[in-house]
């Protein structure tokens, strides 16, 4: 399979993009100097200036309305110009902070840097998304067990009583929506590409302790010493 939709779209930022950690500090820096707090009005704005100071703001005129849905948080399509996938946020207020990208920061840090952030996109209405865009990953679908097996190798075991949920051995990061048709098969290894990835302080509910003592002794013991 192709982690894409095969559809040819207009250009809107070219194929080099920034890093999402660089994003996120340049946008924080925009809120620390504006002193306007961290709310969602404030992101909002944040977000927009930084877009416009790095030629990345764009209008509806580039939506390509041949995207498709893809999970819980993007619409989808493949630039076969460029030979990326790109991807816009919908709906909610996940995708318009700067959290959305801590967590791309956070994904490329953990698997492999494929992702970089395009730049904004307005919409008639007034609402934005931000556009994000992929490396393709060209392969087959794994299964549960394959990742499984690779999930154990980076350090991360099941989150209990959620499926598709893994934490981290050192419990620090939490991982959901980690199902077989957010990886492609490369080579024999599943590749993630679409994980949510969160740092567990951002997590509430989690059926472990976020005491830094507590969380040592939950920590499994393995043989090898584990990934």
């Amino acid at each position: 399979m192709i982690h894409g939709n095969g559809k040819n779209l207009i250009e809107p930022a070219g194929n080099t993009g920034i890093d999402p950690e660089t994003a996120a500090n340049d946008i924080r820096a925009i809120l620390d100097a504006g002193g306007k707090g961290s709310k969602m009005l404030a992101q909002r704005g944040a977000l927009l200036e930084w877009a416009e100071r790095a030629g990345r703001r764009y209008r509806e005129s580039f939506w390509i309305a041949e995207a498709r849905i893809g999970g819980l948080e993007h619409l989808v399509w493949n630039d076969a110009k460029c030979q990326l996938v790109r991807k816009a946020t919908y709906g909610g207020s996940f995708g318009r902070t700067v959290r959305f990208l801590d967590r791309w920061s956070l994904h490329n840090k953990l698997f492999g840097a494929i992702t970089k952030v395009s730049g904004i996109l307005e919409t008639a209405n007034g609402d934005f998304s931000i556009l994000i865009h992929q490396e393709p990953l060209l392969g087959e679908l794994p299964d549960e067990r394959q990742i499984a097996d690779f999930m154990n190798l980076y350090g991360f075991i099941p989150l209990p009583g959620k499926r598709f949920a893994w934490v981290g051995r050192s419990l620090e990061v939490a991982i959901f929506d980690a199902r077989p048709a957010n990886f492609v098969l490369v080579d024999g290894t599943p590749i993630p590409f679409d994980l949510i990835t969160l740092p567990i302080s951002q997590v509430s509910g989690l059926p472990i302790s976020k005491n830094p003592k507590a969380r040592a002794a939950q920590r499994p013991r393995t043989d090898s010493g584990g990934a």
